[in-house]
C-alpha cells in the first residue's frame, strides 16, 4: 500500500467517526428577499402564448385566403347556367307543387 492510501484509508476512518453536523437554517433575510424579487417581477400574462400562436395563424389565414382568391377563378369567369338562374329553388327543394 502507498503512503496516499493509507493517508486515505485514515482520513475515511476519522471521517465516519465526526459527529454529524447539525443542518442549519436558511437566514432569516433570505425569505424576505425572495418575497421581495418575486413582486418586484411583472406577473406574466396568462395569454401571451396564445397572442403569438393567434397572430401566427392569422397570418397563415390571411395568406391561405389570398391564394384561394387568387387561384379560384370559377366565380369571376363562370357565367350562370339559365335552367338555375330561372329555377325556383325553394319549390324544388321542398317538393310544394
Amino acid at each position: 500500500m502507498n503512503p496516499f492510501d493509507r493517508s486515505w484509508q485514515k482520513l475515511t476512518a476519522l471521517a465516519r467517526q465526526a459527529p454529524a453536523a447539525e443542518l442549519e437554517s436558511a437566514p432569516l433575510w433570505l425569505a424576505t428577499r425572495v418575497v421581495a424579487r418575486a413582486w418586484s417581477q411583472p406577473a406574466p400574462r396568462p395569454w401571451a402564448v396564445m397572442e403569438r400562436f393567434a397572430f401566427r395563424g392569422l397570418m397563415v389565414a390571411v395568406a391561405l385566403g389570398g391564394a384561394a382568391a387568387i387561384l379560384d377563378d370559377s366565380v369571376s369567369t363562370a357565367e350562370p347556367n339559365e335552367d338555375y338562374a330561372n329555377a325556383d329553388t325553394v319549390n324544388e327543394l321542398l317538393d310544394l307543387t
